[in-house]
């Protein structure tokens, strides 16, 4: 069971720790996680490998035309980006199917062609097709396809065996009824080494088995979510006890890990994306684990990246508007209040003061059109959307991104929670300074039901059909409605 001391020690060595290691790469990963992160930087580095293999094969000692290495290494990292995006979104990045026996060479050679017509098409937009050789070009995509094709083979190889040999494995944890849990766990470990059980948690009962040691309660199961422990949380509960089942849904249901449910329902209370079979087991699909979870290290370099560019760019902004607030108004700079961050974890957001009041409470009255609570310069910062800028903090110590679900005050966030159901699952994901339910003109005051409703409902579509290129469409209209403001 986990400890109540421990969790406050890690809480306050965080809140230490002001330069910490943002929590999206202190986390903890998987090995299949770690696998598929090394198979990519293998296979981005058998192309640039090859680029400098076709120069040196064909230029020198071919033709005999001896020529400076960087004009050819220079198009390989472009080619490596774009084949990795294209490869992730062929599903040939999913853990499950780099464990699988059958290599896709059709797939992989389709993503290899397209990456390269895609190489030459930006190389003749900006006019540099001219410099390369064709003998050249043709020797690097013959070379790309053997090394990437071995490096698959070879990784494919790897991942199977560590599994056969259960040292890569889905880290499951079961949550539930203690004779439900007993029986899912004995049909669960028919699986053999590809999964283990490694967590059981039991909902509060009367009913004690010995034999079923366990490693706590619901508060324990969301702890060790947090630290990212299990990949999979399968709830188990007879089919009787709806009660129970929806409570345990809609607990859980906000967290970014797979979720499933085991039991016997003629029909579920809860939305079902299909079934899977773990072993003699069949468990229906609740969560998936969402896209950008998926492609952690990808999004979070962009996060990085254009929060630092950011920061550098924007500081004798920043420093002006911190000076104008100090002049208008008493009172701190910046505003912090709590918010619900990804995986219900609770997080303080940064945000330049626009109001004489800087409420934190269980009661907080939303900001509306002509409130006497703005100040003078915060009504230019608000219509602007200026006060959001020291977000940018949030996002380089991992507790936001730059696009995701906005986050609302805590008080805000429990008042929705219980008048819609889905709700909730906007905290699978780190929240955002910006959205899809934004650029679409769902910001602002939320005054009705209907109005939390249509801004949940284009989270949800952001969620589900995330991309690199959808973050970057909402950053760019983003720009066109920035000035639009909010009260």
């Amino acid at each position: 069971m986990a400890n109540t001391s421990a969790r406050v020690e890690f809480d306050t060595l965080r809140r230490r720790q002001f330069f910490r290691l943002p929590v999206a790469w202190a986390s903890k990963f998987s090995k299949r996680d770690t696998c598929v992160s090394v198979l990519a930087i293998f296979e981005a580095l058998s192309v640039i490998l090859a680029a400098c293999a076709a120069k040196f094969l064909y230029l020198d000692l071919f033709i005999g035309r001896m020529q400076p290495w960087w004009p050819y290494l220079a198009p390989a990292p472009l080619l490596a980006a774009t084949l990795y995006l294209f490869l992730k979104r062929a599903d040939l990045y999913d853990s499950s199917s780099i464990g699988q026996t059958v290599v896709p060479y059709g797939k992989i050679f389709g993503v290899l062609v397209t990456s390269f017509l895609l190489l030459l098409g930006i190389l003749y937009i900006l006019k540099f097709a001219d410099w390369y050789s064709r003998g050249w070009l043709l020797t690097w995509f013959g070379i790309s396809a053997f090394l990437l094709i071995t490096v698959r083979i070879v990784g494919m190889h790897y991942v199977r065996r560590k599994m056969a040999q259960g040292k890569i494995r889905q880290r499951i944890a079961m949550f539930g009824d203690p004779e439900f849990i007993a029986a899912m766990k004995a049909s669960a470990e028919v699986a053999g080494p590809s999964a283990a059980i490694e967590g059981i948690y039991l909902a509060p009962t009367k009913v004690r088995r010995e034999d079923l040691p366990a490693d706590g309660g619901l508060d324990d199961l969301k702890f060790a979510i947090e630290r990212r422990r299990y990949d999979t949380i399968i709830i188990g509960f007879p089919a009787e006890q709806i009660g129970c089942i929806k409570a345990a849904v809609n607990d859980l249901a906000s967290y970014s890990t797979e979720l499933l449910l085991c039991t016997k329902l003629e029909r579920e209370p809860h939305i079902v994306r299909g079934a899977r079979h773990i072993g003699a087991l069949r468990a229906d699909i609740v969560n998936l684990v969402p896209l950008s979870e998926s492609n952690r290290a990808l999004k979070a370099a962009l996060d990085y990246i254009l929060a630092g560019v950011g920061l550098f760019l924007l500081s004798p902004l920043l420093i002006l508007i911190a000076i104008a607030i100090k002049l208008d108004s008493p009172g701190p700079v910046f505003f912090r209040q709590r918010r619900y961050g990804q995986n219900n974890r609770i997080f303080r957001i940064f945000k330049f003061r626009t109001m004489y009041v800087t409420e934190d409470g269980q009661h907080i009255k939303q900001a509306e059109r002509n409130d006497p609570r703005v100040t003078r310069i915060g009504w230019f910062l608000r219509r602007t959307s200026l006060d959001e800028l020291p977000q940018l903090i949030n996002v380089l110590y991992g507790d936001m991104s730059i696009v995701g679900p906005r986050p609302h005050a805590l008080a805000h966030d429990q008042l929705f929670d219980q008048q819609l159901d889905l709700f909730s699952l906007r905290r699978r994901v780190r929240p955002g300074l910006t959205g899809w339910a934004q650029v679409h003109g769902f910001r602002g005051e939320t005054k009705t039901t209907l109005d939390i409703s249509k801004r949940v409902e284009h989270d949800l579509y952001y969620i589900d059909n995330w991309s690199i290129w959808l973050d970057v469409e909402i950053m760019i209209r983003t720009i066109f409605v920035l000035f639009r403001g909010a009260f």
